[in-house]
């Protein structure tokens, strides 16, 4: 009776060790939370049109400050279609971000800019949450995209040197948790 109270007790304890490491898989938490709001806003940086200063996309359109941000709530759908002047559709989930270029070659804002972006040229979209997130790290579908991590509730996604501008390109950041 005693050695089955025993093997009793240790089968339960595997059980509970085993229960108990299961659970923390299931405490992962998502990169980003929807529901969150996040604006985002864009900077362009060249050596060709800018001199090397990054300047807020405003300026290069002569348009008021602030007026090509936008702000949406995190959600299933697309956040941000036709984001700046019907350029990108961007679509941000817990473990993504997604950018497609909707704009079309003969667009009157872009069609002359569609190209293999060059050298010391970024196009950097700053993504400000509301909350903190909880993003670590990240890998990019296309080489020529970085993210930045600039804090829990700033996020970079900069497109650089390399990067085949043009109709119907498109890129996804996947998002790593911190846990």
């Amino acid at each position: 009776m005693k050695y089955l109270k025993l093997n009793f007790l240790a089968i339960l304890t595997i059980v509970f060790t085993i229960f108990s490491c299961n659970n923390d898989d299931d405490s992962r938490r998502d990169a980003i939370e929807l529901g969150s709001s996040v604006t985002v806003t864009n900077t362009f940086q060249s050596t060709a049109f800018t001199e090397g200063a990054e300047l807020a996309i405003e300026d290069l359109f002569q348009s008021p400050a602030g007026s090509l941000a936008a702000t949406a709530t995190l959600s299933d759908a697309v956040e941000f279609p036709a984001y700046l002047l019907n350029l990108y559709d961007i679509d941000i989930d817990e473990n993504s971000i997604s950018f497609e270029v909707v704009a079309q070659a003969d667009d009157e804002n872009y069609g002359t800019l569609f190209r293999v972006l060059e050298a010391d040229t970024f196009d950097r979209y700053y993504f400000t949450f509301e909350n903190a997130q909880d993003v670590s790290s990240f890998t990019s579908s296309n080489a020529a995209v970085n993210l930045r991590i600039d804090s829990d509730n700033i996020l970079v996604v900069e497109i650089g040197e390399g990067y085949d501008f043009k109709p119907g390109q498109n890129f996804k950041i996947s998002l790593k948790s911190k846990r």
